[in-house]
């Protein structure tokens, strides 16, 4: 069966780059930007060739978290420092559109006083630079730390954030705030709630800048540098990398583009409350960077669509389905999938580590650190030396096969020979 697959898959490609579309291989045309440009098309039709309008309030939500798993991914993708508390920058951007838009505070005692307020595109840098600031004042404490001492520091940070907003008056607790839509660009209308067309585009404008920044940064000297960090820590030191530099810029970076995903979010939704933000979201995005392939751009953000599609629209339409049918009803006892979708989660994880670890777009680099290519044997990983397992058993089946078959064309040959002498 094996050997049948990777046939298959040698098929295609050799098919992909024989076949030929105005003097270039079909396969040129499925790779890098072209590929991008293609997608982007495809996104900028996407609304017009839609019936249910719902489908672009779900594309929104899709498309701020890409925003948050093309952030994440700076720091757990390259700089391989695990956060798990990246919902606190998410929560900081959010709040800041709020508190600036609104411009309503609460103090200790309970009474409501004005305050400034400003445009949303006003706004929208300064979320980003006061989340980018919080990330470089998170990473500051946690420069000697790795690995799970890291996780716990940044989930304890991932937890205080939102309980401030919720137990400092300022912020009317757990009532939470509103926050007022961007102001109309000419033709351009957010604040009707029937259309929804303006917020999907800003979305998908936002997502495009973002992608082109953390491309440039991926192939940029500082992405080296966090490859290297990611790759071996002392190494990376001993080679003149600057190790607190480095890691506050992952940490500041990454927090900058949680927070335009805040702010993004508290404009779109209008209102906004601690409970919003919580540990969940975190390890959304962390477990849709798994799915698509830690440090993979395109994987990312396809990691993000699939889980984020499977949230709010796969699940909903599943399970109504499901309690309207009187036997699936009487037969899942009234589980109400919607609750569950965190074991749904688990079962994909469970799935992709078993049958494809690297994710579903994978990373060059990554690929071949867990395939064990150009590594020893010491220093490859566990899956990378099952692979090597799995292509020398496929390399020994194809050559017993051929074996075979080269002896049994020789003996009809042999046959052939003395039937003529007879």
């Amino acid at each position: 069966m094996l050997i049948q697959y990777r046939r298959s898959v040698d098929e295609i490609r050799q098919t992909l780059s024989t076949t030929n579309i105005a003097g270039r291989p079909l396969s040129w045309y499925l790779g890098g930007w072209r590929l991008g440009i293609f997608f982007l098309a495809l996104a900028l039709i996407f609304p017009w060739t839609l019936s249910d309008q719902t489908l672009v309030v779900d594309a929104i939500s899709i498309g701020i978290y890409v925003l948050l798993a093309l952030g994440l991914n700076i720091v757990v993708g390259y700089a391989g420092l695990l956060d798990l508390g990246y919902v606190a920058f998410f929560v900081i951007g959010a709040y800041t559109v709020a508190v600036g838009t609104s411009g309503f505070l609460q103090n200790s005692k309970g009474q409501t006083f004005t305050i400034p307020t400003a445009s949303f595109w006003v706004l929208l840098p300064i979320a980003a630079l006061a989340a980018g600031l919080f990330g470089v004042l998170l990473g500051a404490p946690t420069l000697r730390l790795r690995g799970d001492y890291l996780a716990i520091v940044t989930l304890g940070f991932g937890q205080i954030v939102p309980s401030i907003f919720a137990y400092v008056p300022y912020f009317f607790s757990n009532i939470g705030m509103s926050a007022l839509p961007p102001p109309d660009v000419g033709p351009i209308t957010f604040s009707d709630p029937l259309n929804n067309l303006p917020f999907y585009y800003l979305t998908l404008a936002l997502v495009v800048l973002v992608i082109l920044a953390v491309a440039a940064l991926r192939d940029s000297s500082l992405g080296r540098a966090w490859v290297a960090i990611r790759e071996d820590e002392t190494a990376a030191a001993a080679s003149g990398i600057n190790l607190v530099r480095t890691k506050l810029l992952a940490f500041g970076l990454g927090a900058v583009t949680g927070g335009i995903g805040g702010a993004l979010n508290a404009a779109y939704l209008k209102t906004i409350a601690p409970s919003d933000f919580n540990f969940d979201i975190s390890i959304t995005i962390l477990i849709m960077i798994v799915l698509g392939g830690i440090g993979s751009i395109p994987g990312v953000i396809l990691g993000a669509i699939v889980l984020r599609f499977i949230d709010v629209y796969l699940i909903g339409n599943v399970s109504n389905a499901v309690q309207t049918n009187p036997f699936t009803a009487h037969l899942l006892g009234g589980i109400d999938l919607n609750q569950s979708k965190y074991l749904i989660y688990g079962i994909i994880l469970v799935l992709m580590i078993l049958l494809r670890p690297q994710g579903l777009i994978p990373n060059t680099r990554r690929s071949r650190e867990l395939a064990g290519i150009g590594a020893s044997v010491e220093g490859a990983s566990a899956v990378g030396l099952l692979a090597r397992e799995e292509s020398e058993s496929v390399e020994t089946a194809a050559d017993d096969q051929g074996s075979t078959s080269e002896a049994s064309s020789f003996a009809g040959a042999g046959s052939d020979a003395q039937g003529r002498e007879g």
